[in-house]
């Protein structure tokens, strides 16, 4: 008598569920994340200033540690995250964490002490790791041939949270007081995770693969190193706007008004810039998208410098951000169908580094040199990057 067959189980989810829905909705979460922890940040130093009881030199000290150590833990954090998905389901995993995400906002509402707000930003940098899950249920939902589409989604809800927090942040302090906005980002990662819950599918632990058809260290080092360069890119540049505008003769409220409007405006063209590009992915390949953004953003890196006036700089940067935004999408679709959990905490952690290396670059070389060196700098370290990258995945690329 013969035995039916048992069906393998695959890591995708049964097909009652519509994917996009849910796909949508891990961007949604990612946007209520990002929309909470930028809103609180806007006005983070002034929040400090006013529960202080050191002095000046002290106070600015417990700033600079407060507010930077939260990006390294999450660099540190998001490889960890990313494993446990050989052990845990993702799904449980992601709404754990944008749970505590949304009580340690409210804690930090009602905090009493400095000290006690640095840990709350240590717990607050690991949690923030959490992005990492969100990949992986990407990564295990997306349908055959869209995954670079909804990866740039899923950045673009990153991006999205990060433009629309800061104002909102600020506006809400100045009507109704420092602990409303703790209060909104609470309810803004609730209703996320409301629809996390919901919308979003539960998948199966994903096994570890034993090495079988994952990609080469060399690649995954090299595309963390293009992940790193890309955002040094978009990071790198409101810790010198000051002096740049300066020498432009913006100064004072004046300059202050301007910086504002300039970062908002190239925000919003990486956003632009990150959909059209996700709509060429299914046309053109991979290999060939990322080196034409890369070329691209270092080419107009180092036009920067060449600008006439304010807006031609502003329209120049607009155009960088639209073009060098797409990269990390592209880089993360390259290892994703094959990569396990802590591969994509590692390329996550691209972006928690580059977040604390573009503004201390920046400083550091503007202090000692000048404006050109920079913009050559980062162009090109991002051609270098590119050729080793492109060398390291020459077969992956081409599959």
């Amino acid at each position: 008598m013969m035995t039916p067959s048992v069906p393998s189980i695959t890591r995708r989810a049964p097909p009652a569920r519509n994917p996009e829905k849910g796909i949508l909705f891990i961007a949604v979460s990612q946007f209520g994340v990002a929309f909470s922890f930028n809103c609180i940040m806007s006005f983070m130093p002034f929040y400090i200033l006013r529960m202080s009881e050191y002095g000046t030199k002290e106070t600015m000290l417990w700033i600079g540690l407060i507010l930077g150590i939260s990006p390294l833990v999450t660099a540190v954090a998001a490889p960890f995250w990313g494993s446990l998905t050989t052990r845990v389901r993702p799904k449980l995993l992601f709404q754990a964490g944008t749970f505590f995400n949304g009580v340690i906002f409210l804690l930090m509402g009602f905090a009493g002490s400095l000290p006690l707000l640095l840990v709350l930003r240590l717990c607050q940098g690991f949690l923030g790791g959490i992005s990492t899950i969100g990949l992986v249920l990407i990564a295990s939902c997306s349908p055959e041939g869209r995954l670079h589409r909804h990866m740039s989604l899923f950045q673009n809800a990153i991006t999205a949270g990060q433009l629309v927090g800061p104002p909102l942040g600020a506006y809400a302090v100045a009507f109704f007081g420092y602990r409303s906005p703790f209060l909104v980002a609470f309810g803004v990662v609730f209703l996320a995770l409301l629809f996390c819950h919901h919308y979003v599918w539960d998948i199966p632990v994903r096994p570890r693969n034993g090495g079988k058809g994952r990609p080469g260290a060399a690649g995954v080092f090299w595309g963390w190193a293009l992940g790193i360069v890309g955002t040094i890119h978009l990071t790198f540049l409101p810790s010198i706007l000051p002096h740049i505008l300066e020498g432009f003769g913006r100064t004072g409220e004046t300059a202050i008004t301007t910086a504002g409007e300039i970062m908002m405006a190239y925000t919003a063209t990486a956003i632009l810039g990150n959909y059209l590009v996700a709509a060429w992915s299914g046309r053109v390949s991979l290999a060939r998208l990322i080196t034409v953004t890369c070329l691209s953003a270092a080419a107009l890196q180092a036009l920067l410098y060449f600008s006439a006036g304010i807006y031609s700089f502003a329209a120049v940067r607009m155009l960088q951000t639209g073009m060098i935004a797409a990269v990390f999408p592209l880089v993360i679709t390259v290892f994703a169908a094959d990569a396990r959990g802590s591969t994509l905490g590692f390329l996550n952690s691209a972006r928690f580094v580059g977040n604390s290396l573009g503004p201390l670059l920046a400083t550091s070389i503007v202090a000692h040199y000048d404006l050109l060196i920079l913009y050559l700098a980062i162009a090109g370290l991002t051609l270098g990057v590119l050729f080793a990258f492109l060398t390291a995945t020459r077969r992956t690329l081409s599959r």
